[in-house]
């Protein structure tokens, strides 16, 4: 009785074991895996150059930093006479504003809570829900977002509101 039971789970794993070893095959016969919607290289230059145009014309200097759909990171610029932290906190702006679909500092108090705290603290770099980026649409659907560090709050916002015609 024993041998049979023992037999039969040296088959199950065995069976098992093939699937396990012939999924990762399987996997890499899909192709490379899509990427997620967001703006070109080209589009956030273009709206970069067009923030600090903004930037200059108001006598601050930013940091600004464009993201696809998932937050991931396109594009950034540091202008001169920028602060080294602003790069991080621009960066974190936009990510949240991709995530979330909403302008940064509509997360406000979603950023209090601990919820957020949490989450924050899971992610590869930190999300700041403070007004400065506003999400990307394109024909209604969310691509990307930007945002801009280093001046007011709403300085950084007026600043990536002027670059949005980019996209």
């Amino acid at each position: 009785m024993f041998g049979r039971r023992h037999g039969r789970s040296v088959m199950v794993s065995g069976v098992l074991a093939a699937a396990i070893l012939a999924a990762p095959a399987a996997g890499q016969q899909r192709g490379a895996p899509v990427a997620p919607p967001g703006p070109s290289l080209d589009q956030a230059m273009a709206a970069l150059s067009a923030a600090q145009e903004t930037a200059d014309g108001l006598g601050v200097t930013l940091s600004c930093a464009v993201v696809d759909s998932r937050g991931d990171m396109i594009a950034m610029a540091r202008m001169d006479g920028a602060r080294f932290y602003t790069t991080d906190v621009a960066r974190g702006k936009a990510r949240i504003s991709a995530m979330f679909g909403q302008p940064s500092g509509a997360m406000a108090d979603f950023g209090n809570s601990p919820a957020f705290q949490s989450f924050n603290e899971t992610m590869s770099g930190p999300l700041y829900a403070f007004q400065g980026a506003l999400p990307i649409m394109k024909n209604g659907e969310l691509i990307g977002a930007m945002g801009c560090s280093g001046a007011a709050s709403q300085v950084d916002e007026d600043a990536v509101r002027a670059a949005l015609s980019a996209f």
